[in-house]
């Protein structure tokens, strides 16, 4: 019996939300755009490995990635990748925590783009099986939007959290649009990739920035030199856990053959 480890669906989620703060990582990335955009690649492209394996073995006819963005992303019309990792603020502090948040929510559509275009072109027959999109989970008031009260004050803080848990979506909803990226039929038979999906379970059009396939190309190289180069020292504990996994599941040689699509 073989106990090795098996992924079909990863769906990279977890995110640090709109922030006064302007922090770097201890590696010298901006704070927001290393945590949700970054080390959503680091999840998704070492998890890669295994979710080919469990194609290929016949355990899964196919994998999902769905990678949570927000209708946010649109606040955000300029990504120079070039300032990614600025020691300072780029826009004034009123709007910079949004547009932060923003910026990384346009980094996530832009990455499932990329790597859904990527795994098409993969010569190996469990990567056409993978598909990936991104998706607005909607807007749902968690204790997140309390950083509104610094921005409008309290009052209007208060009265927008009150407004969009009566307008906004609910936590089933937003689940939805995932769990329909993660094992509608349609996906398959619709031949979804790339695509951005907001409640519940609509394509939707994202701005120009976020459709721009050669930003997306080159934020893949800059995302894959930060990975290299900077998560090795274990920003990202998640992806020694992965490596390690996939290394165990895999053995080096087939792990050798499947690790194509960083390149």
């Amino acid at each position: 019996m073989d106990n090795r480890p098996f992924v079909d669906v990863p769906t990279p989620a977890k995110a640090i939300g709109v922030s006064t703060n302007y922090e770097r990582s201890p590696q010298g990335i901006e704070q927001v755009f290393a945590s949700n955009c970054v080390g959503h690649q680091v999840l998704a492209t070492n998890l890669l490995p295994l979710m080919k394996r469990t194609i290929n073995q016949g355990k899964a006819s196919n994998g999902r990635i769905a990678v949570a963005s927000s209708s946010m992303h649109a606040f955000c019309r300029e990504l120079n990748l070039d300032l990614l990792t600025s020691p300072t603020r780029l826009k004034p502090a009123y709007i910079d925590g949004v547009w932060r948040y923003a910026r990384a929510k346009v980094g996530n559509i832009l990455f499932a783009r990329e790597l859904s275009l990527r795994l098409m072109q993969e010569e190996d027959p469990a990567s056409s099986k993978i598909y990936v999109n991104a998706f607005f989970p909607g807007n749902i008031v968690t204790d997140q939007w309390s950083v509104w009260d610094e921005y409008i004050g309290e009052a209007l803080g208060s009265l927008l959290r009150r407004l969009f848990s009566i307008i906004g979506q609910s936590l089933e909803d937003g689940a939805a649009n995932a769990i329909y990226l993660a094992a509608s039929p349609k996906v398959i038979s619709n031949s979804t990739r790339g695509q951005y999906f907001i409640p519940i379970a609509k394509p939707y059009k994202t701005t120009a920035i976020a459709s721009d396939m050669k930003l997306a190309r080159d934020l893949w190289g800059v995302l894959s030199r930060m990975k290299d180069h900077y998560l090795l020292g274990g920003l990202f504990y998640a992806q020694d856990w992965t490596e390690a996994k996939a290394a165990e599941a895999l053995g080096p040689e087939e792990q050798a053959k499947t690790r194509t699509v960083d390149g």
